[in-house]
Parts: C-alpha cells; structure tokens; sequence
C-alpha cells in the first residue's frame, strides 16, 4: 500500500504541475483537432454556483436550469471551492484527483502479478497519455467517469464472482458514480460486466442472481436524484436531461466538430496523440487474445470491446472519450507486451520516463504535454482586466469567443449577444426562445414588456425566475446592435474590433470607448448601474 500511495502522490503531481497557474477554458481537449474546453467553464459556473447558493440537488448556469450531465462532478467541484475558495484549481481538484486516483488503482491491479517496474511502466503510460492529462486537468466528467470504470473493472477483476462484500458494493457504487457523472455514458461498467458475464467462463464470472443484485445496487443509489429531478422538474428534465442529452446529441448530432467520420476520428485521436501507447497495445494484443477466455483477460478485452463500441455507437464525436480507454490500453500494454517481461520492464519503464520528459519539452505537439501557465483564450486576459475595475454594471459579450471564461468571473451579470443575419434555431431539447432565454433584438429592447410574459413561461417549467431571460440576445445586423446599445445606457459591451467604426459614432453619447486589444474593444456606460444583479458565477 505504501507504493500505491506513493504512485497517487506522485501521479498527482505530475498532472497537477503549475495547474494553479492555469486559466479556465484554456488548453485543448481535443489535442490533434485544437477544440478548445468550451465545457469547462460552465461546469465550473454550476459548480461555483452550488457552493454560493446552497443548492446543491438543481444544476444551475446561468440562472437556468442546468440538467444535461448528473451533478456528481458539480457536488465535488462546489464543495471544494466552498472549502478552499473559488478558484481554477479548487473547480479541478475532482478531475486531477480522478485522473492521480486511477492511475494508482492501474499500478495496484499490476503489481501483484507483475514487477515492480511493470507496474510503473503502466502508470506513466497513463499520466503521459495527452488526453488524459487533459482531462484529469479539467473541471469535467471525463476522468471521474474513467475513475469509476476503472474502479469497477478493479472490483470485478480482483472478485469476478463479487461473491465478497468489497467486491460487490465496489462494482455497484462505481457503477452508480459513473451514472452520476455522465448518465447513460455511465451505463458502460454494467454493459462491461454484461460483456465479461457473457464471453467468461462459468466458474469466473458471478452467478446470475448475483449479476441482477449489483445491477439493482447500482440502480437504487442513483436513482434518488433521477426521481427527484423526474418529480420536481419533469419539463426540464425529459426536455434536457433525456431528449436533449440522449437523442439529440446521442442519437442526432446537431453539429460536429470535425467531418471525420466516427472511426477516422478516434483512431486519428489514439494514433496522433500517442502512438507509443498504440503501439504497445497492438504488440500486447495477439498474447491478449490467446488468453481470452481466461480471468481477468476476458475483462479487459470487454472493456475495451464496449468501450470502443460506445464511442462508435454515439453520434457525437468528442476526443475526450478516448480518455476511457486509455487505462485499459496500459494495462494490455504492460500485461501481455513483451517488453514488460523480467529485466526488459525496468528498461522499458525507463525509456517512457525520458518519453515523458520529450513530450513535456514539445506542448504545441499533438502527443505533447502542456504544462504551460497563462490561458490560451485570448479574451481572458481583457476580460480579467475589466473584472478588477468592479464595474456594477452589466456586461453584454458580443460575438463571444470567450468560452464562457466571463461566466465564472465575479461580475454584477454577463449577457450574451449574437449577430445572426438568419432566424436563429438551434436543435437542442429546449427551445431557449419561447421561454426567453435566448431574444431577439427587438424583444431586448421591450424586455420590460416581454419579461412577465417570459416569466410566466418560466414558471410552467417550474423555474420561478426571471434571472435566466435574455441571457442571450440574437441581433441580425450591426444596425439591430447599434439599437440595442442605445437602449442600453447603463449596460457595459465588449465587442470585436471590426465593429468600431460602424458603431462609435453612434454610440458617443451613452458609453466611452475603451480599446482593450487589436481585436477588441469595450463600450463603458457613461451612467453606472444600481441594479444590476449578482453574477452567481
């Protein structure tokens, strides 16, 4: 145990290095297609928010109901910025806690059958692996759901009958976190163990009535939340949580972030971003598949079957799910690799080392690792500068690009405003405009008259709050903007540069202009506001 501890201790640090020097929403999470972690500033906002208000049961962004992942991550993250302080690092502590965690239960699962150095080998194949130093860098779901499938593979791999009362609660209670993660995602360590029940042999799997207990264990402790949100916000919850979630992005795909299709993109995601550990893998596999049959190989060749299966399956297309394979390739890898054998692990294990050492020396690389401080979203900067002058106005970010960074900055409100030429639709479970989170111009400048009719509808969705309307505005033109500026007087905007000319001779009598880069400008209220609300971020 004292080397397991010292491998989390370890992995802890070599994931967390400069973390706290690292802005939210920066980095990539998609290494080769550079797609930044739009995502993690607003489960940091949900987060901050739970810790602020107290209400821990409804995820909340800004002001709206927020019931598209399970809010386990939210209850880690808010708790630990309720004990340490809002800050980048308190919101990813789960993540980087994960992310050290498994790479522990890696190094735990070796090292009774393999040497010492095997067992280091697998554990820096693992933290050298860029997505997952990626997302055990992050506030979001990736690492802790991996944690909770790597942790329930470890129940069942030590215990394949979960005839014992560790390996039983430890299959269920994983189980149950990876649905209070990422919901159906979360479904993947039932479906392994389905996998494995089906291809093991008899006298190495559990007993039927056994599999159908761990399931139900499973189901009952996640279920309370599911029922809650069912019951309390039925609306929401199918619209969002079900609808939107499952067969909009599950099933439909809305958008993409890259026209690969399903397999080019993973394989392009696994082989760009570590080729070491693809081709440690693949040299492990024909020894891997002899034994398939045998305990605990049927396992990991069900993990990775289902794995690779769930990612094909579902329509829309992350690179952070490669991150749920990336421990099981390890220990394939160092397993059944013949470099691992006898003397070769401890030579093996050292040339990974230096292997970690180049990829920390090469961030801008699809297979580098970045350690680097600062923020890679160029509006953050701009956008931390207008925070310390505590302006109580409003601020309304036009064309943003800031990844939601100015939602977990304290600021009195943040609005966001969109030039769309065309109606604005997006395919989503909820339509956003008909209860007003997202307004036209013209609806922004009569808001007086349209909030009591958007309230109403609110209510109907039993969010008793007008806070969420018009958290977006959707103008068609620069004119429709210009508009709305003037109808603003005591409303702060930070906007493109491009949009300087046609907008300040307009606007000279109601805001200054303050250029804040090449590219971007602030309007500044002339009038300081006194009603302008709390930003819960």
């Amino acid at each position: 145990m004292r080397w397991t501890a010292a491998v989390f201790l370890v992995s802890l640090l070599a994931l967390g290095y400069q973390l706290h020097h690292v802005g939210l929403a920066s980095g990539f999470v998609d290494p080769v297609g550079q797609v930044r972690a739009q995502d993690e500033a607003v489960y940091a906002h949900s987060a901050i928010r739970m810790a602020r208000t107290g209400d821990w049961l409804t995820p909340n962004f800004l002001g709206r109901h927020a019931l598209y992942k399970p809010p386990l991550l939210f209850w880690l993250a808010g708790l630990s910025v309720k004990l340490l302080g809002p800050s980048p690092l308190a919101a990813r502590l789960p993540s980087l806690g994960a992310g050290a965690l498994a790479a522990a239960l890696v190094f735990f699962w070796l090292r009774r059958s393999s040497p010492l150095a095997a067992a280091l080998g697998a554990v820096v194949l693992l933290v050298s692996n860029p997505v997952w130093h990626v997302v055990s860098r992050m506030c979001l779901t990736d690492a802790l759901l991996a944690l909770a499938i790597t942790a329930a593979v470890f129940s069942l791999a030590h215990d394949p009958r979960l005839l014992t009362r560790r390996g039983f609660l430890g299959f269920g209670v994983s189980a149950a976190a990876a649905v209070m993660t990422k919901g159906v995602a979360g479904l993947l360590p039932l479906l392994i163990l389905g996998l494995f029940w089906v291809v093991s042999r008899r006298g190495e799997r559990p007993s039927l009535l056994r599999l159908v207990q761990v399931c139900l264990l499973a189901v009952l402790l996640a279920a309370p939340w599911h029922i809650y949100q069912l019951l309390i916000h039925p609306r929401w919850f199918w619209a969002e949580y079900v609808r939107g979630e499952i067969f909009t992005f599950g099933m439909a795909a809305p958008y993409q972030t890259s026209a690969e299709n399903h397999l080019v993109f993973y394989l392009r995601r696994l082989l760009f971003a570590d080729p070491l550990l693809c081709l440690l893998a693949l040299a492990a596999l024909p020894a891997a598949w002899r034994a398939r049959r045998r305990h605990p190989t049927a396992l990991l060749l069900a993990w990775v079957a289902v794995g690779g299966a769930a990612m094909l399956v579902f329509q829309y297309r992350n690179a952070s799910y490669v991150s749920l394979l990336v421990p099981v390739l390890a220990l394939l890898a160092v397993a059944y690799g013949p470099l691992f054998r006898g003397r070769r692990a401890v030579l093996a294990t050292a040339a990974l080392c230096l292997a970690f050492l180049a990829r920390a020396s090469a961030p801008d690389r699809p297979w580098g690792l970045d350690f680097r401080s600062g923020t890679t979203v160029q509006a953050a900067p701009l956008l931390d500068a207008y925070a310390r002058r505590n302006r109580p106005n409003e601020l309304i970010l036009v064309s943003p690009d800031d990844e939601f960074y100015s939602a977990v900055l304290p600021l009195p409100r943040v609005r966001y405003c969109l030039i769309v030429p065309q109606d604005y639709a997006p395919a989503y479970g909820i339509d956003f405009r008909y209860l007003g989170i997202n307004v036209s111009a013209s609806q922004f400048i009569e808001l007086d008259q349209w909030r009591p009719v958007f309230r109403e509808r609110l209510k109907t969705w039993n969010l008793d709050s007008d806070e969420p309307v018009a958290s977006v505005v959707i103008a068609r033109s620069a004119e429709e903007l210009a508009q709305v500026i003037l109808s603003r007087p005591q409303t702060d905007f930070f906007l493109p540069a491009e949009l300087r000319a046609a907008l300040e001779p307009r606007v000279q009598t109601t805001h200054w202009v303050l250029p804040a880069s090449p590219e971007k400008f602030f309007l500044l209220a002339r009038v300081r506001s006194r009603t302008s609300r709390g930003n819960p971020g």
